[in-house]
Order: structure tokens, then sequence, then C-alpha cells
């Protein structure tokens, strides 16, 4: 019983930690487009990486499920590719916790870098 409570918290951390990797440094560099940057759709592209934070969560996790399942738009052609199926797996778990925690990230991100005097930068 010990071990498979360890097993748990070691994956929970190792999910949690490589997540935020990722988060950091994708959130900071949509984050800084979205802030600095004039570009057609950015209002568009806004909206997209708001979405996680206004679906329920079961929506956010039927998207991801439909786009990497094992017939998904991005798990079939991955699947067929290289035989790796990404559900269920631990890799799974740290996309979704990705998707789930980019949109915070980029809205603090963001309102930090608009915050700044332009002419500090």
């Amino acid at each position: 019983m010990e071990s498979s409570i360890l097993f748990s918290l070691k994956l929970s951390l190792q999910v949690a930690a490589i997540a935020t990797v990722f988060v950091l440094i994708a959130g900071v560099v949509i984050a800084y487009l979205l802030a600095m940057k004039n570009f057609r759709g950015k209002e568009f592209v806004d909206m997209i990486f708001t979405l996680p934070l206004v679906l329920p969560p079961t929506v956010t996790g039927y998207f991801l499920i439909v786009l990497f399942g094992r017939n998904g738009v991005v798990g079939r052609p991955l699947f067929a590719l290289t035989g790796w199926q990404i559900m269920f797996t631990w890799q799974a778990a740290v996309l979704a916790s990705f998707v789930v925690a980019l949109p915070l990230m980029i809205k603090t991100a963001r309102a930090a870098m608009e915050s700044v005097d332009e002419n500090l930068l």
C-alpha cells in the first residue's frame, strides 16, 4: 500500500513540475506577443487561449480526447507515424495540466507586461 501511495505522489509531482515548466515558457512568450505586438486576429488568438478558463472542465477534457485520442485529429496521425498513443499516459496528464494552466499564466503575464512603461523596454 505504501508503494502505491509513493508512486502516486511521485507521479503527481512529476506531472506538475513538467507542466509548470512548459506553461512558464509558452505562457510568457504568448503573453509577450499578445501584450506587445499588434497583428491581425489578436483578439481571436486571445479568445482561443481563454477558452479553457470559461469552458466546463468536462468539455475541455472531451476536446482533448477528441484531438488526441487514437482516432483523433492529432492522435490518429501520431499513432500511424510512431505507433504511440498519448491518451491515458502520464504525458496526457501533463498535456491536460498544461491546457488548463496556460490561460492563467497568459492572463497574469500579459497584465504585468501591459502595465510596464514602454519607454523602459
